[in-house]
């Protein structure tokens, strides 16, 4: 790594402190949606005082006269996140960080959430830009997606660990 690239990178890291601390949230519970931003995928932190989640979702755009795209990134970080409403039950095998294979668990197809705090991202990868704002509804709904990860961290926000039926309960059938 050269000096530009550590210059860069403490450039970068001094410009995510001023936006997190411009949420007025205190800087830990930032964590989920700095480890969604850098590592992927969706997120929860709980402390005897507060608890946050980012859920991801992803959208592809593509020209088919270019043959060129990109993948916009949406990142729902939530302040003391709370299910409202569930609808429909999906069937899907997951696999959460803790567990070493994936797992048959239900999910809703469609969740709402309420939290004190939704603050929403976006991720360019095409403009490489990032943009961060507060939303000013407090409610959220979710389908598909973003709604089975957010239940995933619910579980994780409210009973710690997420259980389902192991894939070595399934049965190998040989097609025709």
């Amino acid at each position: 790594m050269d000096i530009e690239e550590i210059q860069a990178i403490f450039k970068f890291s001094a410009l995510e402190k001023h936006m997190i601390s411009s949420f007025g949230i205190q800087e830990d519970l930032f964590l989920p949606f700095l480890l969604s931003l850098k590592s992927g995928g969706s997120w929860s932190y709980a402390s005897e005082e507060t608890k946050s989640m980012a859920v991801k979702d992803v959208i592809t755009y593509y020209s088919e006269e270019s043959k060129t795209g990109y993948t916009l990134e949406k990142i729902y970080f939530f302040i003391e996140p709370e299910v409202i409403a569930e609808e429909g039950v999906i069937q899907r095998l997951e696999k959460c960080g803790t567990k070493e294979e994936r797992e048959l668990v239900e999910r809703p197809y469609i969740i709402t959430l309420h939290a004190k705090k939704i603050i929403f991202a976006e991720v360019n990868p095409d403009l490489r830009k990032i943009t961060v704002r507060e939303l000013k509804k407090k409610h959220i709904k979710l389908k598909g997606t973003p709604a089975y990860s957010a239940a995933h961290e619910m579980e994780h926000l409210e009973k710690g660990e997420v259980g389902g039926i192991p894939l070595w309960t399934f049965e190998y059938i040989k097609g025709q």
